[in-house]
C-alpha cells in the first residue's frame, strides 16, 4: 500500500537547492576570473615576444651602425629609430616609451650591465637594450589587479668574424735594397702587406718607422681598385696560388683553425670535434665550411697576440692545392668591395725546434776487457727552428740486473763535446769494459736540449760484448715506430717480424721472449700507468736456422688521456751458446693527439683587407687597417659582425 503523498509548499524552494543554486553562481564566477586572467596572461606573453623581437631588433641595429664607424650616440639614435617603428605596432595596442636616456638597473645594482632593466647601453662592441611597457589587465580588474610591467632585453656582441686563412705579413724579409725611394714600384724584394702601397718597401722587418699603417681610405673602385696607394695596402694574393711564402711553395695561405698549439709534437689542441684521426678531406671540408656558415666559425677565439706567441696562436696548415677549396667558398661569399678580417703570419712556415739523434752504428763491438775509447762517434743534426744545444748522457737497461752498465763492467760512458751546438760529431771518448761476462746487451743514450723547448730523444744502442755470433734481428728498427690510435680508449695494431741467419755458426737458436714496457727512463713493467693489455700473437718462440717468426702486437690505450706514450718492446732470450742476447725496441703510443705535422704559422695579429677580386686561383685583396693584436677590437670593426649573445 502507497505511503501518503509528500506535499512542497507552493512558492518556496527546499533549503538544499539553494545551497546548490550559490555554489554555482561562485563557480561560474570563478570559472570566469580564471578565464579573463588567463587571457590577460596571455596577451602578456604576446607582449613579452613582441617587446623581445624589438629588442633584439634595436640591439643588432646599434651594432651594424657601430660596424659602419658610426659613434656610440648615433648607434643609440638608430636603436631608437627601430624602437620607435617596432613598439608602433603593439599587439596590446599600447605603445611603449622609448627606453630613458639615463639607464634604468635593478634596485642595488646601478652600473652593473648585467643588471640593466630599461635603456640603451654601448659599451665598446658590446650593446646591450632593455625595454619595458605597462600592459593593463583586462579581466583582472574584476579581482583588483591594474597593470602589469613586462619587458625584454637583448644582448648583442661584436666579433671577429675570422676566416680560415692567414696573410703573409711580409714579402723577402727581412730588408729591402736601401736605395729604393717612395712611393713603391711594387717590384722590391722587402715588402709590408700590411702597410700603405706607397710605403710598403721601405725600412725593414724590425725598423716600420718609414711606413704608413693602412686604411679604408677612397671609395673601392671595381675598375681601378688600385686608386689610392696612399691609404690602402699593395694588392696582393690573401689566399690561393700567388699566397705561398718563400719557404714552403706548397702552403696558399689555408689554415686549420681547429689545430692549435705547436711547442712540441704532443702539444696539439683541437676543438669543434677535430681529432688526431680526422682525415685530410674531412677537416678541409669543415675548415672551409666556415666559411659561408651562417653563425662563421664557431670559435674558441683566439686570444690577444703576446710576444713571446702563446702556443694557442701557433695553427695548422691545410697544405697544397687544397687551397682551391677555400677560394670557392670565399668566391660564394665575398664580392669585389667586401672586407674580411684575416689572421697575418710574419710570411715564414714555421717548423717545431727538434734534433735528430740516430745513436752510433749498431751493434757495437767490445771485448770482455777493453778500452774503445774515442773509437765510436754519431752525429747530432737539427731543423731550421732550433737553436739550442744538446747534451749527451748512457742509461742502463732497468729491467736487466746483468746489463755491464749497471753492474760496472761498463765503466760510466762519457762524450765529448758534450755538450754540442747541432750540427756535429759525438764522440764516446769513454768507452770500456772490465771483466764484463759475454752477451749482447742494451742501453739507452740520451739527447737533452732545454732550448728553446724542453726535448729528450732516447735511442737503444746494443752492445756485443765478447764477439758474441748467435743474434737475431727485428724488423722494428732502432728509430722507433708510431703506433697511432684516433681515439682514447681504442685499440690497434702493429706487426714485427724477428729472424736469425741462416749460417750454422750464426744463427740464434734458442727461444725468444717479448714483453712490453715503460719507455726510458721509466721502464715500468707493462707499459705506462692506465695502459691496457699489450698482447702478442705469440710472445715466447723458437728462432732455429734460418728460422723468422711474425707477431701481431695489439696496443689497448685502456684510459690514457690524449698524448704520445714512449713504450718499450724488449725481445730477450739465452743463444745456443749460452749467451745472453736482450733488445729493445722503442714504439711511440699515440693516443688522439698527432696527425698533424711539425709545420705550422705563428700568428702576428689581425687586420681588414678589402677584397678586390676572386678568380679560380686567389682571392685577391688589400689591407685597410693597421696589424691589431686583439681580434675583437674595435679598430677591426670594419669586418666584424654583430652576433645576438645571451644575457
Amino acid at each position: 500500500m502507497a505511503g501518503p503523498a509528500r506535499v512542497l509548499r507552493s512558492g518556496r524552494p527546499s533549503r538544499g537547492a539553494g545551497q546548490v543554486l550559490v555554489l554555482f553562481v561562485f563557480s561560474i564566477v570563478a570559472l570566469l576570473v580564471a578565464a579573463g586572467i588567463a587571457f590577460d596572461v596571455g596577451r602578456f606573453y604576446s607582449e613579452r615576444r613582441f617587446l623581445q623581437n624589438a629588442a633584439d631588433a634595436a640591439a643588432l641595429a646599434a651594432a651594424n651602425a657601430l660596424i659602419g664607424g658610426m659613434t656610440n650616440d648615433q648607434a643609440t639614435t638608430q636603436a631608437q629609430a627601430i624602437l620607435t617603428r617596432n613598439f608602433a605596432g603593439d599587439p596590446n595596442g599600447v605603445t611603449a616609451s622609448l627606453p630613458p636616456a639615463s639607464p634604468v638597473y635593478d634596485d642595488g645594482h646601478a652600473g652593473d650591465p648585467t643588471h640593466l632593466v630599461n635603456g640603451i647601453l654601448i659599451l665598446g662592441g658590446d650593446v646591450r637594450v632593455a625595454v619595458q611597457n605597462d600592459i593593463p589587465y583586462t579581466f583582472g580588474r574584476v579581482v583588483g589587479f591594474g597593470s602589469n610591467t613586462i619587458g625584454a632585453r637583448a644582448h648583442v656582441t661584436l666579433k671577429g668574424d675570422i676566416l680560415p686563412i692567414v696573410v703573409r705579413h711580409y714579402l723577402a724579409a727581412p730588408g729591402p735594397n736601401t736605395t729604393v725611394t717612395t712611393p713603391c714600384t711594387g717590384s722590391e724584394a722587402f715588402q709590408d702587406l700590411v702597410a700603405t702601397a706607397d710605403t710598403a718597401c721601405l725600412g725593414t722587418e724590425t725598423n716600420a718607422a718609414l711606413r704608413s699603417a693602412p686604411s679604408a681610405g677612397a671609395a673601392f673602385s671595381a675598375s681601378t681598385p688600385d686608386n689610392d696607394p696612399s691609404h690602402h695596402g699593395p694588392i696582393m694574393s690573401l689566399v690561393g696560388q700567388g699566397a705561398s711564402p718563400s719557404n714552403s711553395a706548397s702552403f696558399r695561405g689555408f689554415v686549420a683553425l681547429d689545430i692549435r698549439n705547436f711547442s712540441s709534437t704532443t702539444s696539439n689542441v683541437f676543438y669543434n670535434n677535430v681529432t688526431s684521426g680526422t682525415q685530410p678531406s674531412a677537416l678541409k671540408n669543415l675548415e672551409a665550411g666556415w666559411v659561408t656558415a651562417p653563425t662563421g666559425y664557431p670559435g674558441p677565439d683566439f686570444p690577444p697576440i703576446t710576444s713571446p706567441p702563446d702556443p694557442n696562436d701557433q695553427v695548422a696548415l691545410t697544405q697544397g692545392n687544397s687551397a682551391g677549396l677555400i677560394v670557392a667558398a670565399m668566391d660564394t661569399r665575398f664580392n669585389p668591395g667586401d672586407v674580411i678580417l684575416a689572421a697575418v703570419y710574419s710570411g715564414t712556415v714555421m717548423t717545431i725546434p727538434d734534433f735528430t739523434w740516430p745513436g752510433p752504428t749498431q751493434p757495437l763491438a767490445i771485448g770482455t776487457t777493453q778500452n774503445r775509447n774515442n773509437s765510436v762517434t754519431m752525429s747530432v743534426t737539427k731543423n731550421s727552428a732550433f737553436t739550442g744545444q744538446v747534451a749527451s748522457s748512457a742509461l742502463t737497461d732497468l729491467n736487466d740486473a746483468a746489463n755491464p752498465l749497471t753492474i760496472g763492467t761498463i765503466l760510466p760512458i762519457t762524450f765529448t763535446p758534450n755538450p754540442i751546438t747541432p750540427a756535429g760529431t759525438v764522440t764516446w771518448s769513454q768507452f770500456q769494459t772490465v771483466g764484463a761476462t759475454a752477451g749482447i746487451y742494451t742501453i739507452w743514450i740520451k739527447g737533452n736540449s732545454s732550448s728553446p723547448y724542453l726535448t729528450d730523444h732516447y735511442v737503444p744502442v746494443a752492445i756485443n760484448v765478447g764477439a758474441v755470433a748467435r743474434d737475431f734481428s727485428s724488423s722494428m728498427t732502432p728509430a722507433g715506430t708510431l703506433v697511432s690510435i684516433p681515439t682514447t680508449g681504442g685499440t690497434t695494431s702493429t706487426t714485427a717480424t724477428f729472424s736469425t741467419p741462416n749460417s750454422t755458426t750464426a744463427y740464434f737458436g734458442g727461444a725468444v721472449a717479448l714483453s712490453v714496457e715503460d719507455g726510458p727512463p721509466d721502464q715500468t713493467l707493462g707499459g705506462p700507468a692506465g695502459i691496457g693489455t699489450t698482447t702478442f700473437s705469440a710472445n715466447n718462440f723458437t728462432l732455429n736456422k734460418n728460422g723468422s717468426q711474425s707477431v701481431t702486437i695489439t696496443f689497448d690505450s685502456g684510459s690514457l688521456p690524449p698524448g704520445e706514450y714512449p713504450i718499450t718492446i724488449r725481445a730477450t732470450g739465452t743463444n745456443l751458446d749460452g749467451a745472453k742476447v736482450s733488445h729493445l725496441y722503442p714504439v711511440t703510443l699515440d693516443v688522439a693527439t698527432a696527425g698533424t705535422t711539425s709545420n705550422y704559422v705563428d700568428i702576428m695579429g689581425f687586420a681588414v683587407f678589402r677584397v678586390v677580386s676572386v678568380d679560380s686561383n686567389d682571392v685577391m685583396g688589400y689591407a685597410i687597417s693597421p696589424l691589431i693584436a686583439d681580434m675583437n677590437d674595435e679598430r677591426l670593426r670594419l669586418a666584424q659582425v654583430a652576433r645576438l649573445v645571451p644575457w
